[in-house]
């Protein structure tokens, strides 16, 4: 039920996921909503669960001593109990699985989810994790990939970025602990906004340091600059593509509330005026949803630097607007992406082409054996006539 879109009206479900957004970072009683009927408890469920925000609704709900339907209380009391113990199980596996390969020579770095939810949130099952991201050197993917194969995780997929393994069987429900196991084994942290590449690899590895990680032990990992960066980076691309989380507003509220003035220094520092575009979205969001959590003159030392149409897209867009709550469909959007961030003729082509020509390994989820063979070129004749039935489609029910 929770992995499909309920047959409420759009306008329901974009409402609720906007009180959503206004009373989950703040916590202020007088947002709750105390008059909600079955219907929009529906759709919050549906939200919370794709949305990665469980533990942060059941909270919520428990501070304000909401009533809401019975049934509703039972599936979302049940589906975050077995969230919470998910988080601690994969948190065991990237403990397993960071120890495994350092006995090899491996350093692996724990990020997004693996990194914040047990050194940023003060109660680490409050922050899901449906997958672990790990970076390793580029040179030590394939000793890697063994280590992975020794521990039972198997091959799924691979992209530009990284390679995907998977332990355990399927469950309907993405956050039952038994649910499998997904590593996505990073050699590059680059986040690519329809053809504008956006690399932190370097500046990862470059601020990690050895400390204490979960249950005694030990894992290299970024400073939090470095990391607020990156969350910024991942949460912005996700919003401009119609994929927003109110996972990543409590992120970047959650580890922005950790930096000290020097961290924030640094923060602005790591940043190039070019890339302020990839930064400033993200961060003007949480604010806007969580005021006070991002100090003032970070915004406007990056606003400055982003154009007047990106600008606007970043003060006004909702959430309803950037997520999965919006039914609006996504194709054409790398050519809405070059309007909003390409800043020269050249980069506007750029991201053009790679719109209509993505990387081959990230063709692979969408035509998995097709992607892998020597005939992958096919893929792009296969997506762009499907994008092209989808606009012919779209354009005979006007």
């Amino acid at each position: 039920m929770h992995s499909s879109r309920p047959s409420l009206p759009d306008f329901l479900i974009a409402s609720v996921t906007e009180t959503l957004a206004r009373w989950l970072p703040v916590g202020d009683a007088s947002l709750a909503p105390r008059n909600w009927d079955r219907d929009e408890w529906l759709a919050a469920e549906w939200i919370a669960y794709g949305q990665n925000a469980l533990p942060w609704l059941c909270d919520r709900i428990a501070q304000a001593r909401l009533a809401l339907p019975a049934s509703s209380r039972e599936r979302l009391e049940t589906i975050n109990a077995l969230s919470r113990q998910r988080t601690l199980r994969m948190l065991d596996a990237a403990v397993e699985l960071i120890e495994a390969l350092r006995r090899v020579g491996v350093e692996a770095m724990p990020f997004k989810g693996a990194l914040l939810a047990p050194l940023a949130y003060p109660d680490p099952a409050m922050r899901p994790l449906a997958d672990l991201d790990l970076l390793v050197r580029e040179q030590e993917v394939r000793k890697s990939i063994g280590v992975l194969e020794r521990l039972g995780y198997v091959y799924y997929s691979r992209s530009a970025e990284d390679f995907v393994y998977l332990r355990g069987q399927r469950k309907a429900n993405v956050w039952h602990p038994d649910n499998v196991h997904p590593i996505e084994l990073h050699f590059r942290i680059r986040e690519e906004y329809a053809g504008l590449a956006y690399d932190l690899t370097q500046a990862m590895w470059s601020s990690a340091g050895r400390r204490a990680y979960w249950r005694g032990s030990q894992a290299l990992v970024p400073a939090w600059p470095i990391a607020l960066h990156h969350v910024c980076g991942h949460a912005t691309s996700d919003w401009l593509i119609q994929r927003g989380k109110l996972m990543e507003i409590g992120d970047i509220q959650t580890v922005a509330s950790r930096i000290t003035e020097e961290e924030w220094d640094a923060f602005l520092a790591s940043i190039p005026r070019s890339s302020a575009r990839f930064v400033y979205p993200a961060l003007a969001v949480t604010q806007r949803y969580a005021p006070g959590s991002i100090p003032e003159h970070v915004l406007v030392s990056l606003r400055v630097h982003l154009a007047p149409t990106l600008k606007t897209w970043a003060d006004t867009t909702t959430l309803a607007e950037a997520s999965e709550s919006n039914p609006r469909p996504r194709s054409a959007i790398g050519l809405r992406l070059a309007r909003l961030l390409a800043r020269s003729r050249a980069e506007r082509l750029a991201m053009w082409l790679r719109s209509l020509f993505p990387r081959r390994w990230n063709l692979v989820k969408r035509y998995p054996r097709l992607a892998a063979s020597p005939f992958f070129p096919l893929c792009y004749v296969l997506i762009n006539l499907d994008r092209a039935a989808h606009v012919l489609k779209l354009r005979s029910a006007r």
